[in-house]
């Protein structure tokens, strides 16, 4: 039997892999492009490393925006990749598509396209690396923890260092742009409160296979988060690592602003 306790637990995993991935994300962003920025002085050789490392997952995002808004009927303008700031150091552009304004829904579906197009190719990039993640049952949640051991063993063969920097580019470019979050009110916070209030006030009323079905969903989604952060925590401190060897011999330091 299923019980409120599991539907709690499968949620809460599902957000804290996520928030994980997030945090990761935005730090590998930054502090890639620092790494650069201390090995070549500049910032134009730097922004153009770093677009060029990213360049599989922005194509994947840019072209998931554009399939949707094509699928979903709503007009597309210019598309743009790949535009490294100048010499002062300018913003990068990694890249865009212009889509003309539709209804909420629509405009949240396509703003939330380059998600589930990115855990669709993880998934794929996973069965390549021989990585099962069909180990994560209802209850059996911790099995999360063996992702990193799992990561290192596929190294042992030498292509799949081609399938992880895939990892890599695909992961830390899947996640929607500020713009593209703007209407995620209907397309992903609304309905994710509604399941909440609906599981902690016991309204869900589904039958057993149903909702074995629907906790199978968030086990996956929960894995290939928690795939791609233990992937990006492991480069993450190879990054660290570097950041610190290079700033030391460069007698500089990257100085990280909020914004």
């Amino acid at each position: 039997m299923i019980t409120d306790q599991m539907w709690a637990s499968a949620i809460l995993w599902l957000y804290g892999a996520f928030g994980v991935f997030w945090l990761l994300q935005w730090w590998l962003n930054q502090h890639l492009q620092g790494l650069a920025l201390l090995i070549f002085g500049r910032p134009g050789p730097a922004s153009s490393i770093y677009l060029y490392m990213l360049a599989p997952g922005v194509v994947i995002h840019e072209l998931s925006h554009w399939l949707f808004a094509k699928l979903l009927f709503v007009r597309t303008g210019d598309v743009a990749l790949f535009r490294p700031g100048d010499k002062r150091g300018s913003k990068i552009t990694l890249g865009y598509v212009e889509v003309y304004n539709s209804d909420p829904i629509r405009q949240s579906l396509i703003g939330l396209a380059p998600l589930p197009v990115g855990i669709i190719v993880l998934l794929l990039l996973a069965a390549l690396l021989g990585i099962n993640h069909d180990t994560i049952s209802i209850s059996n949640w911790q099995n999360l923890t063996n992702l990193p051991a799992q990561l290192v063993v596929s190294l042992h063969n030498p292509l799949n260092i081609l399938w992880l920097y895939m990892v890599f580019a695909v992961s830390n470019g899947m996640l929607p742009s500020s713009a593209d979050r703007r209407p995620w009110l209907f397309g992903f916070m609304l309905p994710s409160a509604i399941l909440l209030l609906l599981t902690f006030t016991n309204n869900l009323k589904l039958n057993q296979p149903v909702q074995e079905a629907i906790l199978g969903f968030l086990g996956t989604l929960t894995w290939v988060f928690a795939f791609a952060a233990a992937f990006n925590l492991l480069l993450a401190l190879i990054i660290a690592g570097l950041e610190w060897v290079v700033s030391k011999l460069r007698r500089r330091r990257i100085v990280y602003r909020r914004h």
